[in-house]
């Protein structure tokens, strides 16, 4: 397989999930007037950041709460041990996902195992496999096999199927670096006497870096704000008892206190995020002709590999397929319910129609705020493209709530409609389309829009004509990644859909609730859940192949 790197001029590697560019930038030139950043992107990038800190804001200035409160909350001592457990599992996932996601990468993209394409497909599936659904299958295969069993719940468990369901988050970013690196330099250190391993760690491996802590920062982010799985495992976070205290216990200050600490968290990330990435450093990627890298023979360990690959695929995609498929199995042998075939089609399309129009809007709202931290970098722009992070931290009950409240008190035809439910959707998951699509425009040269304006082009057309094309397959990249995690979204979907609606999510949910488990009833929700995740995971491998 093929390598996108070169020897031509170039610009930095950079990721297809990566929330900022990685391109190499000059040293800064004095600011001119003209260098300032457009009233045109700054007011809307400006709005979008308050929309994104709203439901932060919400924590802090609705009635009910106080920092007395909130140090209550936190010396209480039912609080500590969530924090231990959300820490745990935090930092045991994230490295977890970090060995697996770059040594899967490395193996497709810099060594001879076979049939790369084929595996960049397969460890891209799971995407498509939401948490909870993820968590469901392993629970219901433990429990019809292994029913004394209990290795699947707790931290041990939690920990293996959050790992197996969110590795691609790192293993995209590095795959698409690692073939858009020039493999010049690391062949430098190999010829001057370093072997494959040194030269990869001294040279190749700093530079990906940003690509890692982009993964990683998704990652978190989502464990952050994860319910649904760890719920099923029986392990308690911040974000269960957040919940719990929200819905079950009538304590919805308690609830956004404990959120407070969790949007800490949030912010903390952020910084070492920044620490992770380092200073930046050149990185030729070049436009000239592709040229493969030297590729490291497996020679007999490569059924070693091949089988460390084939376990990663199983353990992510052949148990959820086979637990769905022996539901929709017992159904249709009488071992369950008829399956309410109108309840699963309303399901599906509403799934689909709701997760496009996430993507669409999330998509148009990042442009302002993509354009800002790509051509105009500064203070600003850095402060408005981290704020679009924030919301992705916090729980679904709470992003919903606070929709619920403003929609309520402001808005309120928009309470209990589609409309509020994909606001959320686009709050929730606006970093990844601005991630992406920083990628795309960070590869249009700043030269050439300056070329089309001094011929009389102007802004607006310049963009059209030569920024978006080139940055298409960027932005499109971040619809997908949108959608997929719309799709997939459980606790928001729960509180925000039309009365009488359901997702695929939220209907399969409704037939566990969350406690006990119907999995024949589940299974076909699960398998077009499943299927359609499938879609725009396959379509992001595609995209990483071709790249």
């Amino acid at each position: 397989m093929t390598s996108s790197s070169s020897t031509g001029s170039g610009s930095s590697a950079v990721s297809a999930l990566e929330p900022e560019p990685s391109s190499v930038r000059p040293s800064r030139p004095e600011r001119t007037r003209r260098d300032r950043p457009p009233l045109g992107l700054v007011i809307p990038g400006i709005l979008i950041a308050v929309a994104a800190l709203s439901p932060a804001a919400y924590l802090l200035l609705r009635a009910g709460f106080s920092f007395s409160l909130l140090r209550t909350e936190i010396a209480s001592p039912t609080t500590v041990p969530l924090l231990w457990n959300t820490v745990q599992l935090l930092v045991l996932v994230c490295l977890c996902t970090s060995v697996l996601g770059v040594t899967l990468a490395v193996l497709v993209a810099r060594t001879t195992l076979p049939m790369p394409r084929l595996w960049t497909v397969l460890l891209t599936l799971p995407l498509g496999v939401p948490t909870f659904v993820g968590s469901y299958a392993w629970v219901a295969f433990t429990y019809r096999h292994f029913p004394s069993s209990k290795l699947i719940f707790g931290l041990g468990g939690a920990t293996a199927i959050l790992t197996l369901t969110l590795f691609p988050y790192v293993f995209l970013p590095v795959l698409t670096a690692l073939r858009r690196l020039d493999p010049a330099q690391e062949e430098a250190a190999r010829a001057l006497g370093r072997g494959p391993a040194a030269a990869f760690c001294r040279i190749t491996l700093p530079q990906l870096r940003p690509a890692i802590s982009t993964g990683l920062l998704i990652i978190g982010l989502h464990l952050l704000a994860e319910y649904g799985a760890v719920q099923m495992l029986n392990y308690q976070t911040l974000t269960t008892a957040i919940v719990q205290r929200a819905t079950v216990l009538g304590m919805p200050e308690s609830a956004r206190a404990l959120a407070v600490v969790l949007a800490g968290g949030a912010i903390l990330l952020l910084l070492l995020d920044r620490l992770l990435r380092g200073r930046r450093r050149p990185v030729r990627t070049g436009i000239g002709t592709p040229r493969p890298p030297m590729r490291w023979r497996l020679g007999a360990t490569t059924p070693i590999w091949l089988l460390l690959c084939l376990a990663v695929v199983l353990a992510a995609l052949a148990i959820p397929l086979w637990v769905t498929v022996s539901g929709i199995v017992d159904h249709l042998t009488g071992g369950g319910d008829a399956i309410d075939w109108a309840q699963l089609w309303s399901s599906a399309a509403n799934t689909g129609r709701w997760a496009l129009a996430a993507a669409a809007v999330a998509t148009a709202c990042a442009l302002p705020v993509s354009l800002l931290a790509v051509r105009h970098p500064g203070r600003m722009s850095s402060l408005i493209e981290r704020s679009t992070w924030v919301a992705h931290a916090l729980p679904g009950v709470i992003m919903a709530l606070s929709l619920v409240y403003v929609s309520v008190q402001w808005f309120y035809p928009l309470y209990q409609t589609s409309t509020l439910l994909v606001i959320g959707y686009v709050v929730m998951f606006l970093p990844l389309a601005v991630g992406s699509q920083q990628v795309g425009i960070a590869q249009a040269s700043p030269q050439l829009d300056e070329m089309s304006r001094s011929l009389g082009k102007g802004a607006i057309e310049t963009f059209s004509r030569i920024t978006m094309p080139i940055a298409l397959p960027a932005v499109g990249t971040g619809a997908l990644l949108v959608g997929l995690d719309a799709g997939k979204e459980l606790t928001t979907t729960l509180l925000l859909r039309p009365t009488g609606e359901h997702s695929l999510a939220t209907a399969l949910w409704a037939t566990t609730d969350g406690e006990v488990l119907d999995f024949t009833a589940a299974s076909p929700y699960g398998l077009a859940l499943l299927v359609i995740g499938a879609i725009p995971a396959i379509l992001l491998a595609r995209s990483t192949v071709r790249g």
